[in-house]
């Protein structure tokens, strides 16, 4: 049996998937002072309810925002940074940012550490790799012990100019400090994120290092309840690339887990794609705090790194690969406010899990999406949500009379304005995604996901005009059934300076490559994982010669052995014309540098619908959309048989959320447990 459990702001999210394919889930809220009481509480509960055991977990899967939460709110480690002489000032004099280049109160973002911790150690590597000064090392020892003595630091981060040309130094530095203080944790910029730009590798390191204690104590404290309940392998740990790794791995690239619970979702968005058919998706993942948005291409999704998209945590660059999500402040607990200009706002502010919108009943008195929702009647008040909440509508329409008294609207009318601006909201997220990046949405299915996402997702596709809505078996658990079918990954990159793609060889290609694939098959047999099942995926950035920025373009590895530089000028050619809408294709080509993803398939599969979702008699309800308050007719999504074809108005409702189809929407129930709305109108 696979076990996977996903930790949200406002719930944790978990699917038993058994060996004939059957699943079940159960949702439970999350403990934010500790999230791991929550995940443990959560599978305790589970097993329970399924008469199962620890003993007969398989594989345990784990996904959590523990990363995320410590770099946003900086609560991580004490930090030192050990930099070359004379570079010491990098993560403080930072880089222009154009995005903000007309902003005339523009303030940089602070490091996570201060000036009187950023120290300098006598080295220099070139950027061919030579050496051009020799490590200190007399000095590089007196200088960590009196970091770690006199400073008491408790995580150190090493990055030297150059390194990922050739990292002699820092694994030099690192093995030092290991050795004369053990208990003190050592990120290097070469293990992190081995290319150049040293701002940004940089920023990357020092993010891994204020991180990776806080996500080293919270591994080990999950691993150790998981015992508890009778559960004796490690558990797999989702990352930000869409893939699992071993825990060991996890620990030590600590910044690799940012997007670990959202990235989850979007996995198994992916997979249920596939499957169906269905490559070209657009995911939305709408849980209680945010929403997470994913363009998925021909069933993969995108990601982001150097040169596309650089992801940043408050205005801090973190290089790594990461699926390409965008976030935004808005999910069923997020808070409908009034701006100084009188103008109705909902979110980015959280009612969170304690105590959650207005309707649990756990002394919120903030109007949240969920409040809205439950007043127009696409939430039905006789559903016992996890914890055992009770949805209560009465103190939903409190919360809603000062607002609604302050815009002069009754509270039915407020609702519907929540509803919609938050619908706009996610729809601006779902056009950063697809029309900023050259891809029109029309040509796209949209796949929600999340408690609010199958309730809001024809709202979006209207905003958008998608005309197909494709909502996945048990969606308000979904990023638990991603964790569930995800690969283990780990991804590779060699950086070595800007070069002609006209003076590489196909042969030239061949062993760049097959640099990397040793590499992925090293580390794969370290963790017994057997080399000849991997599979590889290549990269390549490149640019135009001159150019300061690179684009990243995917490539067959097999054609750029053969063809070499011939072959990368065209898919460059072609990437450049879709981002930019323009490419020179008579100038030079550069490689900067080239990138494997090392995938070991565990041959999961997407679970199935299992059985009736409620108990609710069948009958109608009055939804209030549009201005128009009709009955809609209520079914059980569990009850529904493949081929079930349906014409809106209705009402789908399931243990885990309800899949709304308002007037000129059809829904057809697959054989696979999915459902597709389709637009008539």
């Amino acid at each position: 049996m696979i076990v996977g459990i996903e930790v949200g702001g406002t719930f944790t999210d978990l699917i038993a998937i058994r060996d004939d394919g059957r699943a079940t889930i159960h949702k439970t809220p999350s403990t934010p002072d500790d999230p791991s009481r929550a995940a443990i509480t959560g599978l305790s509960e589970l097993l329970a309810g399924m008469g199962a055991s620890g003993g007969d977990v398989s594989e345990l899967l784990h996904g959590s925002t523990i990363a995320a939460n410590a770099l946003i709110q900086r609560r991580g480690a004490r930090v030192a940074l050990l930099a070359t002489a004379g570079f010491r000032d990098l993560l403080f004099i930072q880089r222009q940012d154009k995005s903000v280049v007309y902003d005339m109160f523009y303030q940089k973002p602070e490091p996570l550490l201060t000036r009187d911790r950023a120290y300098e150690v006598t080295e220099r590597i070139g950027a061919d790799g030579a050496v051009v000064t020799p490590l200190d090392e007399a000095g590089a020892i007196a200088l960590i012990d009196h970091i770690v003595k006199a400073e008491g630091i408790d995580s150190i981060a090493v990055c030297l100019l150059h390194a990922y040309a050739n990292p002699a130094h820092e694994q030099a530095i690192g093995r030092l400090i290991q050795d004369r203080h053990p208990d003190v944790y050592v990120s290097l910029s070469s293990d992190i994120a081995p290319e150049h730009r040293e701002y940004e590798r940089a920023s990357t390191t020092v993010i891994s290092a204020f991180v990776r204690p806080v996500v080293d104590r919270y591994l080990a404290r999950f691993g150790e309840a998981a015992r508890t309940v009778g559960i004796g392998h490690a558990p797999l740990i989702m990352l930000s690339n869409g893939g699992v790794a071993p825990v060991e791995a996890a620990r030590r690239l600590a910044a690799n887990m940012f997007l670990s619970g959202p990235a989850a979702a979007v996995t198994g968005a992916a997979a249920t794609a596939r499957a169906m058919g269905s490559p070209n998706i657009i995911s939305i993942d709408v849980g209680g705090t945010s929403s997470d948005v994913c363009l998925i291409t021909g069933g993969v999704p995108e990601t982001t790194v150097k040169g596309t998209s650089e992801f940043s945590v408050e205005g801090l660059p973190l290089n790594i690969v990461m699926t390409d999500i965008v976030s935004i402040g808005a999910g069923g607990g997020s808070v409908a406010t009034v701006d100084e200009g009188g103008m109705l706002q909902v979110g980015p502010q959280s009612a969170g899990a304690q105590p959650g919108p207005a309707c649990y009943g756990h002394g919120g008195e903030d109007f949240c999406l969920t409040d809205a929702m439950l007043l127009m009647g696409l939430l039905d008040p006789r559903i016992e949500l996890p914890g055992g909440i009770r949805l209560q509508p009465a103190l939903s329409a409190k919360a809603a009379e000062p607002l609604a008294a302050r815009l002069g609207l009754t509270a039915l009318e407020l609702a519907e304005r929540v509803f919609r601006i938050a619908a706009a909201n996610m729809a601006q997220a779902l056009r950063r995604v697809s029309v900023k990046r050259g891809y029109d949405p029309r040509d796209y299915a949209l796949f929600p996901c999340g408690g609010a996402g199958p309730l809001i997702a024809t709202a979006l596709a209207d905003e958008v005009d998608i005309k197909t809505v494709i909502v996945p078996p048990n969606p308000g658990v979904f990023s638990a059934v991603g964790l569930a079918v995800s690969d283990v990954r780990m991804d590779y990159v060699l950086a070595e300076g800007a070069q002609l793609a006209s003076s590489l060889t196909p042969r030239d290609f061949a062993a760049k490559l097959e640099s990397l694939r040793e590499r992925a098959r090293a580390a794969f047999a370290a963790l017994d994982y057997a080399p000849a099942g991997l599979r590889f995926d290549c990269a390549v950035d490149a640019r135009y010669r001159g150019q300061g920025y690179e684009l990243r373009v995917p490539v067959d590895a097999n054609q750029l052995e053969g063809e070499g530089a011939a072959y990368l000028a065209r898919c460059f050619h072609g990437e450049h014309a879709r981002q930019y809408g323009h490419a020179f294709e008579a100038r030079d080509v550069e490689a900067i540098s080239f990138r494997l993803s090392a995938v070991h398939a565990r041959g999961g599969a997407v679970a199935p619908v299992e059985a009736s979702a409620t108990d609710l008699p069948p009958g109608d309800r009055q939804v209030t959309l549009g201005g128009q308050t009709q009955a809609y007719p209520v079914l059980d999504r569990g009850a529904l048989k493949p081929g079930s074809d349906i014409r809106g108005p209705a009402l789908i409702v399931e243990a885990s959320t309800s899949t709304l189809a308002p007037p000129g929407w059809r829904v057809r129930a697959g054989a696979d447990g999915v459902l597709t709305l389709t637009r008539e109108t």
